[in-house]
């Protein structure tokens, strides 16, 4: 009979991992506006807004966005950027780019169970729904759903990229 270890993490490795994360995308950024300055390239400081707060990892992110898609500039980059998320692609379950598997777990598509409700989001009725308006409402709210449903069993086998870091 084979047993089976389990590791955890500390929690200050994981502080340390998201904090080395932002690091990056600092750094990210500051080449990313050499780039643009060597090939003349526009930069548009919404887009990078956008790029820089997903995934979404708390509840605060998410309704800091909320309000902030009340600005049109931040809409209108939100869109192209959930389309690059999107791809060619129809599948919804890719939706892990938008939320952390670790946030997901307050959310579920209605609110259901005391956890808080997706379709009253209007990131995912009206932003996200665009980008996927070829599938029906039926179909998307089932593949919402199934992305939910994917990211909580990623968190509780102990999968998910974010429970890791």
């Amino acid at each position: 009979m084979k047993i089976m270890k389990y590791v955890a993490i500390p929690k200050s490795e994981v502080l340390a991992q998201q904090h080395l994360m932002r690091e990056c995308k600092v750094t990210l950024k500051k080449v990313e506006s050499s780039v643009c300055k060597i090939s003349e390239e526009v930069r548009d400081k919404y887009m990078d807004e956008v790029a820089s707060a997903l995934p979404f990892q708390n509840v605060l992110e998410v309704l800091r966005v909320e309000e902030r898609l009340n600005l049109e500039e931040y809409a209108v980059a939100m869109k192209p950027h959930l389309f690059k998320i999107k791809g060619i692609s129809e599948d919804i379950p890719r939706a892990k780019e938008i939320f952390s598997d670790t946030l997901m777990e307050v959310y579920n598509w209605a609110g259901a169970a005391g956890k808080k409700s997706l379709e009253k989001l209007s990131l995912i009725v009206t932003f996200l729904r665009d980008v996927f308006i070829h599938q029906g409402y039926a179909s998307f709210e089932k593949g919402i759903r199934k992305a939910v449903e994917l990211s909580h069993q990623r968190v509780h086998k102990g999968n998910s990229p974010k429970s890791k870091n």
